[in-house]
């Protein structure tokens, strides 16, 4: 018996990343200066991802790179461009983090010249 696609289980595209690779992530976005956001349960395209990652410069933000694991890879597509697969997160974040402009990470010290320049 066929079942009406709007109640048919649909197979999950984009799976959860492992936790010690949401910290991977994590870490070397700060390192560089980078944001990054996790969206759980989206549906792109038809699609079902349980997560993905946005990395993006803090300073500008309508660049980033999307970020998606499958059962067989990782998948890296940068703003406009064509998703790439990846074997291993190494190799997705080392083209994640080359496809965007990095900043200085902050210090997290406050700093009158900042707010006034001109004084």
């Amino acid at each position: 018996m066929q079942l009406p696609a709007d109640i048919r289980q649909k197979a999950i595209y984009g799976e959860a990343f492992p936790l010690p690779e949401l910290v991977f992530m994590r870490d070397g976005a700060g390192r560089r200066g980078l944001r990054m956001t996790i969206l759980l349960d989206e549906v792109l395209d038809g699609a079902e991802f349980e997560e993905v990652v946005l990395i993006r410069p803090t300073f500008r933000p309508h660049r980033a790179v999307t970020v998606w694991r499958t059962a067989n890879c990782i998948v890296a597509q940068a703003a406009g461009g064509q998703p790439k697969a990846f074997g291993g997160i190494r190799a997705a974040m080392d083209h994640a983090f080359a496809s965007l402009p990095c900043a200085a990470p902050s210090t997290g010290r406050f700093s009158w010249r900042r707010l006034f320049p001109w004084a």
